[in-house]
């Protein structure tokens, strides 16, 4: 997977912006998959170069001209090609888990600190994620698959921080 596939993915139904791309991303794939507009606006040039999508030029009265981008065949094929392709292992890259992991050389209280900031971004993934399914109650079933696997990654997380947490606050003393 690399950002062209997800980007022809959310072109497969209908064109969009480089900035509705990134609007759909914040709103849908945020939690697993997250790019910025300054790695889709090159992706988007260079898939364009590839023949993969084709920009539409639409004019706006008293605004910039809106670029939309439309999947071509070819594009449709590629994306096609992915699904088929065999799916790459999970990685997980962290850097609370590497701090963590090295926190044997620093204080519990910055331990306790960063177990505390991630514990707010994950409560506030888990609010967005919840509030979205909220909104979307019939939202499509794949979609609505990887919404409940990040509500239930965000309570995973949560609850093994609320643990530590408690286990750090028990034996400060020590």
């Amino acid at each position: 997977m690399n950002i062209q596939d997800v980007i022809l993915g959310f072109l497969y139904d209908e064109p969009m912006s480089g900035y509705d791309i990134k609007q759909m991303m914040e709103n849908s794939v945020s939690y697993f998959f997250d790019a910025s507009f300054g790695a889709i606006y090159p992706a988007l040039r260079k898939m364009e170069k590839e023949g993969l999508v084709e920009k539409q030029i639409i004019q706006q009265d008293g605004k910039p001209n809106k670029n939309l981008f439309v999947i071509t065949e070819s594009g449709r094929g590629q994306f096609q090609t992915y699904l088929n392709s065999p799916i790459n292992p999970t990685v997980t890259r962290s850097d609370i888990l590497i701090r963590i992991f090295f926190g044997r050389f620093t204080t519990k209280e910055k331990v306790m600190e960063w177990l505390l900031e991630e514990r707010g971004k994950n409560q506030a993934m888990y609010d967005n994620l919840t509030k979205i399914a909220n909104l979307y109650p019939n939202m499509e079933s794949n979609k609505r698959f990887t919404l409940e696997f990040g509500i239930r990654q965000a309570e995973m997380i949560l609850g093994m921080v609320d643990e530590e947490l408690k286990k750090l606050n028990d034996s400060k003393g020590d």
